[in-house]
């Protein structure tokens, strides 16, 4: 029995693990360093960067991608890494991609524990103004693990969102104390 609990528990945690990254760079770690992994791998900055996310460029699997890399804003901690799949120009395009990494995901981790996938009025499937809905903010599909999400963005893309957990808490810490000293 008790083997099998420390089995248990080294899966658990080497699935937790897993989750939170992305081409084998772990969201953990100082900004600077997270970048760093990723010039390693041919990505290159593309915006200069904010006091708290740096974008990147690269490709992977032949696609060009922008990653956002976002940390804490005292002590530069990455909490969450987001990927930006290539733009697509129409509703079946978009529409394909998502539900083609939803199922990717979906093997990968099993089902996500929350999911949606609707139009907000006065927009909907088939009206032939899905892009438009897009760009205003009126479509709504997205998938939700515990440390990853899947959604498709105002910006035409599916955006996939990798989280480390005790950084994302200690994120919300230091916004309290950032908050704090600018009022």
């Amino acid at each position: 029995m008790k083997k099998t609990t420390i089995l248990l528990a080294l899966i658990i945690t080497s699935f937790a693990s897993y989750c939170q990254e992305f081409i084998g760079i772990k969201v953990e770690g100082s900004r600077e360093s997270v970048v760093a992994k990723y010039k390693a791998k041919g990505f290159k900055v593309s915006i200069p960067p904010s006091d708290n996310v740096t974008t990147m460029d690269g490709i992977v699997d032949n696609n060009k991608v922008e990653v956002l890399i976002v940390s804490t804003p005292i002590t530069h901690k990455v909490w969450q890494v987001q990927v930006y799949l290539p733009k697509d120009l129409s509703w079946s395009d978009i529409k394909h991609r998502y539900e083609s990494y939803l199922n990717l995901l979906t093997e990968k981790y099993g089902a996500p524990y929350s999911s949606f996938d609707f139009f907000k009025k006065p927009y909907y499937e088939g009206d032939g103004y899905e892009m438009s809905a897009i760009v205003n903010n009126k479509v709504v599909y997205a998938a939700f693990w515990k440390s990853i999400s899947l959604s498709i963005s105002e910006w035409k893309q599916v955006c996939i969102k990798y989280e480390n957990s005790i950084n994302a808490d200690l994120n919300e810490e230091e916004k309290k104390v950032v908050d704090k000293t600018i009022y």
